[in-house]
């Protein structure tokens, strides 16, 4: 997790699979969770158990981002073996239950890949950012891009709060 000076971040809790802050920006308030689902599929109900656990204590508006090992639709994967369609519908009636938008990326799409050629490549978009509506209704601005690295497998996702603002 990044973030400029002119906010301040209080770290709530953490563990291998999450980090929760409160971030102050001005006279706002947003907590702030950075994920990592279980790669396994077979262990993904743990991680939604998880979230939903944390969404119950949130009392302001709520981002989570990071690696969900998980995608929505087919449309976030190319190559490879098809997605497992109980798993898109668990992950839909996860964010459905907690009444959680999808940000779609506005640059780049995809957020893995297997960096291998031709037949053999496989590309998934497995990291995002969701939000609660208070949220998105507060921070109508907000943004999200997926920024390429050669040298790695996952790309860097940002996430901006006031990014589409118009200039005055």
């Amino acid at each position: 997790m990044m973030y400029k000076d002119v906010v301040d971040i209080s770290i709530q809790t953490y563990s291998k699979h999450h980090i929760d802050s409160i971030v102050k920006i001005g006279n706002n308030r947003i907590w702030v969770t950075g994920f990592y689902g279980h790669h396994n599929p077979n262990d993904r109900s743990t991680s939604w158990g998880f979230l939903q656990r944390v969404g119950e204590v949130v009392k302001e508006e709520w981002v989570v981002g990071g690696d969900f090992n998980a995608m929505l639709n087919d449309a976030e994967k190319e190559g490879g073996r098809r997605i497992v369609r109980a798993h898109i519908n668990e992950f839909r009636d996860f964010l459905d239950d907690l009444a959680l938008v999808d940000i779609k990326p506005d640059r780049g799409w995809f957020t893995w890949v297997n960096n291998r050629n031709g037949d053999r490549l496989i590309k998934e978009r497995l990291d995002r950012f969701i939000m609660t509506v208070p949220a998105m209704e507060n921070y109508t601005f907000t943004s999200s891009s997926v920024v390429r690295r050669i040298q790695s497998d996952h790309d860097v996702i940002l996430f901006d709060l006031y990014r589409r603002q118009p200039m005055s």
